[in-house]
């Protein structure tokens, strides 16, 4: 029994594939966070530091992004993590 023959492809079918398009304007990432890196984390919520965290931001009217950058900041700077890595 001979092998059946397969069709040429026409001309539409050997084009290019297509490039992906820039993002849209209905794209769903904010305005504010464009340019910019998610950093976070899921955390116990019984856990003593994460309650002392959570009142601070109330008590001291800042937002969580906020004080985790100031965190980050005094993260980095007691490692001297920027001369080191820069």
């Amino acid at each position: 029994m001979a092998k059946p023959v397969k069709p040429e492809p026409d001309s539409s079918e050997l084009e290019a594939p297509a490039q992906e398009s820039a993002p849209r304007s209905s794209s769903k990432i904010k305005p504010s966070r464009i340019a910019k890196l998610h950093v976070g984390g899921y955390y116990y919520p019984d856990d003593s530091t994460i309650i002392a965290f959570q009142k601070l931001g109330i008590d001291l009217r800042r937002t969580q992004q906020d004080m985790l950058q100031e965190a980050i900041r005094d993260f980095v700077a007691k490692h001297d993590a920027l001369r080191a890595f820069a």
